[in-house]
């Protein structure tokens, strides 16, 4: 899994940044707009409703959701938060496809 964290700012002075999982809050900056880039969530539609259910009442922090990171299902990564797609791949271990997420932001941001 990337260790890194990516900066981009563009030609207006707007930054976006993607602020790997394994780091605890991210960067504080006076004035920020944080949001979400991108889900990785269960493929199945019923689990997935349940998924977003459980970490909108409960957030993305604490057993329950630690319990929800480690089912061991099918996952896909949703990039529909930044305007990109649902990515073709599916992934039975979630840290590959947030590794595949990365990958696509990475992209998506910045053209690597």
């Amino acid at each position: 899994m990337s260790q890194e964290l990516t900066f981009v700012i563009d030609s207006a002075g707007d930054m976006k940044f993607l602020v790997p999982e394994f780091m605890s809050e991210s960067p504080l900056l006076e004035g920020a707009n944080i949001s979400r880039a991108s889900h990785v969530e269960p493929d199945n539609f019923v689990l997935r409703i349940i998924f977003h259910g459980l970490r909108q009442v409960l957030g993305d922090k604490g057993r329950m959701s630690e319990f929800t990171r480690n089912w061991p299902i099918r996952w896909r990564v949703n990039t529909k938060p930044v305007g990109g797609p649902i990515l073709a791949g599916r992934w039975r271990n979630r840290k590959d496809a947030i590794d595949a997420e990365i990958k696509f932001l990475n992209s998506w941001f910045i053209g690597e």
